[in-house]
C-alpha cells in the first residue's frame, strides 16, 4: 500500500491511497484542518490508542479514514458519505478502500508525506493551505515515529 499527499491550490489537498487492487484519490478541502488533525490522530496510535478516525471534507461529501492498530498491524478503511460534516454512523458510509500493513511502514509513509509538506516551507505551505504548518503536531509525530520504531525493535517485528 502507498499513501500520498499533495497540496493542489488554495485550500485543497489530494490524498491518495493505492494498493495492488485499487486506487483512491480524495480531494480534501480546507473546511477543516485535515493535515493537523491527521498528524495528531496518527500520533495517538503510538501513544496507546487502538483506533482513530480522521474526517476529510470534500465539498460536497465527506470521507472518514478509520485506522485500527492491532498486534503491530494497521487496518485502514476509508468510508465515503454524501454530505459534508455527516452525522451518519461509521457503518452507514460506503467502504471504498481497505488494506492492512505493518505499523512501522504506515508511520514511515505518513511521516514521509507530512515531511514533504513541511519541506515546502511555511510561506508556501500557508499560501497553498491557508494556515501555517502545524510544527508542534509535526514534532509530536516525530516522537511517535521514533517510539514506534523502538517498540517494533523491542518486539522483533
Amino acid at each position: 500500500m502507498n499513501i500520498s499527499f499533495h497540496l493542489e491550490y488554495q485550500g485543497w489537498i489530494d490524498i491518495g491511497f493505492r494498493n495492488e487492487e485499487k486506487e483512491l484519490l480524495i480531494p480534501g478541502s480546507f473546511l477543516t484542518d485535515f493535515i493537523n488533525e491527521l498528524i495528531n490522530r496518527i500520533s495517538t496510535l503510538a501513544e496507546g490508542s487502538n483506533e482513530v478516525i480522521i474526517r476529510v471534507q470534500t465539498e460536497p461529501g465527506e470521507y472518514r479514514i478509520q485506522i485500527i492498530q492491532e498486534n503491530f498491524d494497521c487496518r485502514l478503511k476509508v468510508f465515503e458519505y454524501e454530505d459534508n460534516f455527516s452525522t451518519d454512523d461509521l457503518e452507514e458510509g460506503l467502504c471504498v478502500f481497505e488494506d492492512v500493513l505493518k505499523l512501522n511502514k504506515f508511520f514511515n509513509m505518513i511521516y514521509r508525506e507530512i515531511t514533504k509538506l513541511r519541506d515546502l516551507g511555511n510561506e508556501e505551505y500557508s499560501r497553498l493551505w491557508g494556515i501555517d504548518f502545524p510544527e508542534t503536531a509535526y514534532q509530536r509525530l516525530t516522537r511517535a515515529k521514533e517510539f514506534i520504531k523502538m517498540k517494533m525493535k523491542d518486539n522483533d517485528c
